[in-house]
């Protein structure tokens, strides 16, 4: 009969030294860690682990000690069956433990103790009162779901259902590390529809120039001149009337509420502040770009002047841009067009084609330079060729 003193391999007189020192033994013998390589052998192991488990946890309490021994003596269990004893230095045999080995060893029938089998260097405890054999091959069971194998499952489930939601959830804010675009309408999406009303104001001022008749255009001097001198008379109020009209769009569209694109989670607007603590200038102008705007974040021009320049510091064109507006608006800033130009002209430099314009308009109506058309003309031209249609609208009325 199999009782707890048999799984521990021990006698029913052992100590609590000796029966935590045969429990951890055998735990390192059938650990199932072991038989990773055999599944027969691993179902084996699970099975002798649990059953040393739950004979340690009786054995090792002095109160539940007590009361399986009274049981056991009460079944007569714990009395056994009488085994020959050896007498001299008789030698018996045994297997090793490790199923690995399972090498026979020779000992003396009377060592009751640790004995190393010299082929694995594996240690266990022999006992020559208890059986001869160790119960290596317990009766097999057809239990798939293990705990073990339980646990695996469960930990598979639980990956499977993280990466589902990994995979399928919808960021509400995607910050891209890539440098923001230079061109301009990638911070002002709400003034397209806008654009047309200006180009027809643009084609309408050139139509006033030109006349409201289809017919041909006089070509000889005496035609053209009086026409030349009214068109004159009123270039300077077209221009300064079609900047002023811009300034307006622009102003309204930072008055406009906020698109839901617009809007940003506290998780990406974290985010978002931890890249630009970090130095990364993309993310440092779209922090600028929100609070001068406010979108998804309070307006504070100060807060996006400050990310500005910590980006402009890095040689980001746009954020150079955006603080030479600043500057030009006066938002946030007494109004400067000297610094406004300063910051243009960097950007400029690195092919911003509204910084360009920008600075084609400084130049063509004086504002913190001496006026000067051919400059001015110079900075529409190259805007231009970049596909700028307010520096196109300006060069046609040039």
């Amino acid at each position: 009969m199999e009782t707890y003193y048999s799984i521990l391999e021990i006698p029913e007189s052992a100590t609590p030294e000796e029966i935590t020192q045969a429990y951890r033994l055998l735990l390192q013998v059938w650990h199932p860690d072991r038989f990773h390589h055999s599944p027969k052998l691993l179902t084996k192991a699970e099975q002798k682990t649990r059953k040393i488990n739950a004979a340690f946890d009786t054995l090792s309490n002095p109160a539940l000690k007590q009361r399986y021994d009274e049981g056991l003596r009460t079944s007569g269990a714990g009395q056994g069956e009488q085994k020959r004893k050896p007498s001299g230095d008789e030698a018996r045999t045994t297997r090793c433990p490790n199923l690995v080995c399972n090498s026979v060893l020779r000992v003396n029938a009377r060592t009751v103790g640790k004995v190393t089998c010299p082929s694995c260097r594996t240690t266990f405890f022999h006992d020559p009162e208890r059986d001869e054999k160790w119960d290596i091959n317990p009766p097999e069971t057809n239990e798939f779901l293990t705990p073990a194998r339980m646990a695996m499952l469960a930990i598979a489930v639980l990956f499977a259902i993280v990466v589902v939601f990994a995979v399928t959830k919808k960021s509400k804010t995607i910050v891209s590390n890539k440098p923001a675009q230079t061109d301009e309408q990638a911070t002002l999406p709400g003034n397209e529809p806008l654009a047309f009303k200006e180009e027809e104001q643009v084609r309408h001022a050139v139509d006033v120039r030109d006349g409201a008749s289809n017919t041909p255009t006089r070509t000889d001097e005496k035609g053209t001149l009086p026409r030349n001198a009214s068109t004159a008379e009123t270039q300077q109020e077209r221009l300064n009337g079609l900047d002023a009209m811009q300034r307006q769009m622009a102003q309204a569209a930072r008055r406009a509420p906020a698109f839901p694109a617009d809007m940003i989670s506290d998780v990406d607007l974290r985010q978002l502040k931890t890249q630009a603590a970090q130095g990364k200038a993309s993310a440092q102008n779209q922090l600028g770009q929100r609070y001068d705007s406010g979108r998804g974040v309070p307006q504070d021009y100060a807060t996006g002047r400050g990310w500005y320049e910590k980006a402009a510091a890095q040689g980001h064109a746009w954020a150079q841009n955006q603080l030479g507006q600043l500057y030009a608006d006066g938002r946030g800033v007494p109004q400067d067009y000297k610094k406004a130009r300063q910051w243009w002209e960097q950007a400029a430099a690195q092919g911003v084609s509204q910084a360009q314009y920008n600075l084609g308009q400084l130049y063509a109506n004086g504002r913190g330079v001496p006026q000067d058309y051919a400059t001015a003309r110079g900075w529409y031209e190259k805007a231009a060729a970049q596909g700028n249609a307010w520096a196109q609208a300006q060069l046609a009325l040039l």
